[in-house]
């Protein structure tokens, strides 16, 4: 189990690494720190240590607000918490950012990362249609294939572990 809650977390950090929201510039030791913080809450969520978790992403995120896989994870700290009310506010913080990323660049990523949050969000039926609208916009990118597959976000979304962070 904590196993599949660690892949989970991972993956919602590794799709949108190194994007921000207005392409902003961002120091690199600010990038640094923020990323060392997010990476320590990570293995705080791994230990299930929810509080420091959640700790450690609100001093990342005072560096680096625009960076909606933070966001993700302090939602996912606080449900873990039962901090339903953060859980979603951070959630929705974290849709907004993925939605602007997605109107700057395209990238099919960023529909999967919606999807993600959105199912979070307990949404789970609008993140299957933005999954399949995204495989439309996107046929040929080998990520969306794989993230809009049966066996890939859709599949993710009956696990236990994500029913536990969901709203």
């Amino acid at each position: 189990m904590n196993r599949l809650f660690a892949l989970l977390v991972c993956a919602v950090v590794a799709l949108g690494a190194g994007c921000s929201k207005k392409n902003k510039e961002v120091p690199a030791a600010i990038k640094s720190e923020a990323a060392m913080l997010a990476s320590e809450a990570q293995f705080a969520m791994q230990i299930r240590e929810f509080s420091r978790a959640e700790e450690l992403m609100q001093r990342s995120l005072k560096l680096r607000d625009d960076m909606p896989e933070y966001w993700v994870t302090l939602g996912m700290a606080r449900r873990k918490q039962d901090n339903t009310d953060g859980a979603r506010k951070a959630y929705k913080t974290a849709l907004e950012l993925h939605a602007d990323r997605y109107k700057e660049g395209h990238q099919p990523e960023e529909l999967a990362q919606q999807a993600f949050v959105l199912a979070l969000l307990g949404r789970g039926e609008e993140a299957i249609a933005l999954l399949n609208q995204g495989l439309k916009d996107h046929p040929n990118n080998p990520a969306m294939q794989k993230m809009a597959d049966p066996r890939g976000l859709p599949r993710t979304f009956k696990t236990e572990e994500f029913k536990a962070l969901k709203l």
